[in-house]
């Protein structure tokens, strides 16, 4: 059976947080398809960003921009993506990634990523980690999360 969608004509959930963070989010993959790839599609009124900036450690991700444009940051390295752009955005703290529209315009792009879990994302503006047991949602157990972790040693509370 074929699925389709169309981000041009589809229905977009909503979000935001605080004066930074908004987004529109419509999901083009379901993994109880029985598939491991992610794909959701993004639309960010000016001045505003989806998401903080996080890198994987465990998947990586890949942007592609449908419309408008925004400064894609990884590290300290800035870029201005337009519409047809790609962007492959590897595994690891050395990636840690923001996509801010800093237009008048919307941006409107999709996110894919492969699947795997678990999954650690770190924050490093806020100094938090995201912990992510299945790769369907973030509430999956008890241990999924956000952390702000505290080094311990290896046998520290196991006596």
């Amino acid at each position: 059976m074929i699925k389709k969608t169309n981000v041009l004509s589809g229905t977009w959930r909503e979000s935001s947080h605080g004066e930074k963070f908004q987004h529109g989010h419509m999901a083009l993959t379901d993994l109880r398809d029985g598939h491991e790839l992610g794909c959701g599609a993004f639309r960010v009124d000016p001045g505003k960003r989806a998401f903080p900036k996080h890198a994987h450690l465990a998947n990586d991700e890949a942007i592609y921009v449908v419309a408008g444009s925004g400064e894609l940051t990884i590290g300290d390295e800035s870029t201005q993506l337009v519409a047809g752009d790609f962007v492959l955005l590897p595994s690891g703290v050395d990636f840690a990634h923001v996509l801010v529209n800093n237009t008048d315009e919307e941006l409107v792009y999709l996110c894919m990523s492969t699947m795997n879990a678990p999954e650690v994302v770190h924050y490093p503006d806020s100094g938090k980690l995201g912990v992510l047991e299945s790769a369907r949602e973030w509430s999956a157990s008890s241990i999924s999360g956000f952390y702000r972790p505290q080094k311990v040693g290896y046998y520290d509370g196991e006596e």
